[in-house]
């Protein structure tokens, strides 16, 4: 069972929609950096320590 959507049409195009989500990631985008950056910090300064730590064993 299909869906005839030939009688549909939208009232916008690819490019309107290309700029509103790309309006949409403006907006969004610095709190998903803000995330990513308190999850991967940690874990980076862990890498640096440990590399610091055994840089003076060997």
């Amino acid at each position: 069972m299909s869906i005839d959507f030939s009688g549909v049409s939208l009232p916008f195009d690819a490019g309107d929609l290309l700029s509103s989500a790309m309006g949409f990631l403006q907006v969004v985008g610095p709190f998903v950096l803000l995330g990513l950056a308190i999850i991967f910090v940690p874990k980076i300064i862990g890498v640096i320590r440990s590399a610091a730590a055994t840089r003076g064993k060997n």
